[in-house]
């Protein structure tokens, strides 16, 4: 890469650093809605599993 001029170089810097920063929370988001996801899917195991057992008792 060639030499930028140092005003060119701190905005490039700053412009990647942004970029980092919102591919970072973008992550984190996802992760959370995985987080979130797998709980309901636990909860909602749980309800069927006691839905199934309710029905096959009668």
């Amino acid at each position: 890469m060639p030499k930028l001029p140092p005003l060119i170089n701190t905005i490039y810097k700053a412009w990647l650093r942004a970029r980092l920063e919102r591919y970072t929370r973008a992550l984190e988001a996802i992760a959370a809605q995985r987080e979130n996801d797998f709980q309901a899917e636990r909860v909602l195991h749980k309800e069927m599993v006691l839905l199934r057992s309710k029905l096959h008792s009668l």
